[in-house]
Order: structure tokens, then sequence, then C-alpha cells
């Protein structure tokens, strides 16, 4: 389902923080050289996945209408170091650790194995992806910045199906690299700021990956930050068998330390 107001802020402040002006002087609050957040995120999973065997391509399996898996919450660390005024390199991972179990309500093949109706079936998704991004922000004044970041992205996921008394296991992994391009801004009002945030890329009809954060920090301090926001992230590929959707979408809350 679509969620058009954390996007329609997104891009509002995106097209506001331009207008801040060139001046060179920021917020006293990013005057830092190494930032550290801890979030924590109660996402909503959406995901289907595919797996064939040979040339035989595997059933469109839903995560939760056909395997069982539930919603879990999850949690991240980031990490920014500023190597000099407006440039920054930025680092982040995010884990994810889901489970099912269910009684197959029809047959269905995933890889090289059939799972027949009737059949308990208990399911696991496993990983996480990192971010490695190198920031500049060419907009910088009094009320925040706006910058441009190139980077990339590296998933990690672990799939496992098991229907024990049919004696049967399926275990795909994969490891994958995506490069990413993004934009990010915030702006400062006192003791609070908004933040906005978009990055992805795509291959066209093989797949694509994007982000969206919006978030909004109450300042305690120069060095100390309480934040809740709402984040959308969303990856898609296909090859000639196999195919695999994964969304996350919810609001998270954590908190900043700037030193």
């Amino acid at each position: 389902m679509t969620r058009p107001v954390p996007a329609r802020g997104a891009v509002l402040l995106l097209l506001a923080l331009p207008a801040l002006g060139a001046a060179q002087e920021l917020p006293s609050q990013e005057n830092y050289h190494l930032r550290a957040e801890y979030w924590k995120w109660w996402p909503t999973l959406s995901s289907q996945i595919q797996k064939g065997f040979s040339t035989t391509p595997g059933t469109l399996l839903d995560v939760k209408n056909d395997l069982g898996v539930t919603d879990q919450s999850t949690w991240e660390v980031r990490g920014a170091f500023k190597l000099s005024p407006g440039i920054k390199l930025r680092g982040d991972y995010t884990s994810f650790n889901y489970s099912g179990n269910t009684t197959a309500s029809s047959n269905f093949s995933f890889g090289q194995n059939l799972y027949r109706t009737g059949s308990t079936v208990s399911t696991s998704l496993k990983g996480g992806y990192y971010t490695g991004a190198l920031e500049w922000d060419f907009v910088k004044s009094r009320q925040g910045f706006f910058g441009a970041f190139i980077g990339a992205k590296y998933l990690t996921v672990d799939a496992v199906i098991v229907s024990a008394a049919q004696g049967q296991r399926d275990l795909e992994s994969a490891s994958i690299p995506v490069p990413i391009l993004g934009l990010a801004g915030r702006i400062y009002q006192g003791h609070v700021s908004l933040e906005g945030e978009f990055s992805g890329f795509t291959i066209g009809d093989r797949g694509h990956l994007w982000e969206l954060e919006v978030t909004a920090r109450l300042h305690l301090s120069d060095h100390l930050a309480v934040s809740g926001g709402y984040r959308r992230f969303s990856v898609e590929g296909r090859n000639s068998r196999d195919y695999v959707n994964f969304e996350m979408t919810g609001w998270l809350i954590g908190g900043e330390l700037s030193l």
C-alpha cells in the first residue's frame, strides 16, 4: 500500500534546502568530527521469492501468506566521519531476522524440492545490508545543509525452507553488492532538525534497489539528540528462473552522538 505522506515530506525538504543559500557557516550541532547513531526499527515486511532448479522455474511464494513469516523489529547502527567541511565518509549496517511456520495449502516447489499440500513447513530469512558512501554537501548555511552521495550497498541473505516430515531442506545464500546514488539534507530550527534522504539504483527489468527516509531530531545539546522517523527499503531482482522482492517499511526511533 502506498504511503505518500513521508515521501512528500522528503521531496519538500529536498526542494527547500537549496534555497538556504551559499553561506558556509553551519549550525553548531554540525561542528563534529565523528558521529554515531543507533536506531530501532519496526518495519512491515512485504516479500515474494521464487527459486527454480535447472530449467524449471519454482513457485512464486508470498513469504507471509504462503510461508507464515511474521513481522519482526530490527536495529541499525550508523557512523559518519567528517573529512573536511562538507565532505563525509558514511557507513551503516541494518540487520534482519525473519521466521515462520505454516501448513502448506497447496503443492509448491522451491529449488530442487517439491513441498506437498498438508506438510509442515518452516522458513528462515536472515541477513542484513551494509552501506558505505562518500557525501559532498554542496549547500551549507546556518540553517543546515544539502548534498549528494555515491557509494554501495552490500546485501547478505540466507533463506532456509524445511519440511522435516518429508525430509526436505533448501538453503539459498546470496551476497550482492549494489552501487547507489543519493541525495541528503537537514534543516535546523533551534533545537529541532528535519532530515530527508533518498538513494537507489536500477538495472531496468532485472531489478532495482531504493531507500527513502524522513527523520526529525530533538537536539538535547550540540552532541546528543533523540530521533524518530519513517523508513522504506525496497530491493527487487530477477533472472530467467529466480525472483526476489523484499520490502521493509515502517517507523523508527534512535539516538545520535556527535564528537
